[in-house]
């Protein structure tokens, strides 16, 4: 009955099946696994980690067990639990076995994931940090190693050690994790432990310098580093490039997009404008005692108003006036542009219409588009879009 019950995914009734069979025959580990998948599919947490105890005690010589059992104890909350777990897991291992003596994926996920799980308990931070260098010989992946030091140091208020940590991932091959972005800007900011924790659980494109509005020397500190000393190391990475976006003002604004857009125009890049419009902040007073909050503009009256739209806009048509030239070039430039320069340049300035609610200069724009490049899809594609928004 409960094959069936599970096969017409009525899973409650499943459950009471396989509950029903274990007392005929409560040892039997085929229902036990199945009776644990269809408890962590129902999130019978509780019930999930009695079952995994079951089928640990009747079979004790297989790792998956002893893991399985300690991720149903995280899974309850009990963090002490499931980090003794492991322990006892990997003090049963022969000393000369290969998972104690050896570099093991396996093993150093495992202590990778024991040592996030210690830091999740709260003021252990020191013992997370003696963990990390306890472990560092087992460790394969280096870099998720380096990353859980950093924000080791972090949280113990060690920013020069923890700036130290991410510029070398930087530098050594991570310059496109926003990740370890979020934790250099944590780090030279010197931000308060509440902040760390925030930016920490931010995913995306999104750092601190798009959490909060900066204050002027949080700004100066960030030009110096991003627009200084790793723009110079990392000239080719587009984090270092699109970052300083989130927190420049001004003319110094100005020149970055500049600089930026011009780049992606020449590559032929369709998703610029979406790229672009990410930028479009707005603030908002979230609670009195904390700095303005920083949120995407989505309606057209604000994204009108939003200074990064129309320093964005006024390069776009002076980009247009040049490139429709009889000798196509950017402003302030000698070098000749190619022809296709012209079209995607067309098509951002569509795409920025189409952003601020004038979807019939968006829709002419894209018809300027049409006629210099029939055969362009995503061309095609917007005019469709628009069209559909247009009703």
């Amino acid at each position: 009955y409960g094959l069936l019950h599970r096969a017409e995914r009525n899973y409650n009734e499943a459950i009471k099946a396989y509950k029903q069979a274990l007392r005929i025959d409560a040892d039997n580990l085929q229902i036990l696994r199945d009776l644990s998948l269809l408890q962590v599919q129902m999130r019978d947490l509780p019930g999930f980690e009695v079952t995994r105890q079951n089928i640990l005690n009747l079979k004790s010589n297989q790792k998956i067990n002893w893991l399985a059992f300690a991720v149903s104890k995280h899974l309850n909350g009990d963090r002490e639990g499931a980090i003794k777990v492991i322990k006892v897991y990997l003090e049963s291992l022969h000393p000369e076995s290969s998972e104690k003596r050896k570099k093991c994926f396996e093993t150093s996920e495992l202590l990778m994931y024991l040592n996030s799980v210690m830091s999740e308990i709260p003021d252990n931070d020191e013992n997370v940090l003696e963990h990390l260098e306890e472990i560092k010989d087992l460790i394969v992946d280096k870099m998720s190693w380096s990353y859980e030091k950093g924000v080791a140091l972090l949280r113990i208020g060690d920013y020069e050690s923890s700036r130290n940590v991410f510029e070398t991932l930087l530098k050594n091959g991570d310059s496109e994790n926003y990740r370890t972005h979020s934790g250099y800007m944590c780090a030279i900011l010197k931000v308060d432990r509440v902040t760390i924790e925030e930016s920490l659980k931010l995913k995306g494109t999104d750092t601190i310098a798009t959490m909060f509005v900066l204050t002027p020397s949080q700004i100066e500190t960030l030009t110096q580093n991003y627009c200084g000393a790793l723009s110079e190391y990392l000239p080719k990475s587009y984090a270092v490039r699109r970052i300083p976006l989130t927190f420049l003002e001004g003319e110094a604004l100005k020149g970055a997009l500049d600089k930026y857009c011009r780049r992606d125009i020449r590559k032929g890049t369709p998703f610029l404008g979406q790229d672009i419009a990410t930028l479009f902040f707005k603030e908002e007073e979230f609670a009195p005692d904390s700095p303005p909050r920083k949120i995407i503009a989505r309606d057209p009256v604000d994204v009108q108003e939003n200074k990064t739209y129309q320093i964005v806009f006024g390069l776009v048509n002076e980009f247009v006036t040049s490139l429709s030239a009889s000798n196509p070039h950017f402003p302030n430039s000698d070098e000749e542009e190619s022809t296709s320069s012209l079209l995607w340049c067309l098509y951002l300035k569509a795409q920025l219409l189409e952003f601020s609610g004038d979807l019939t200069n968006a829709k002419n724009m894209i018809e300027k588009c049409i006629e210099h490049t029939p055969t362009c899809i995503d061309i095609l594609e917007k005019k469709a879009h628009l069209l559909q928004m247009s009703g």
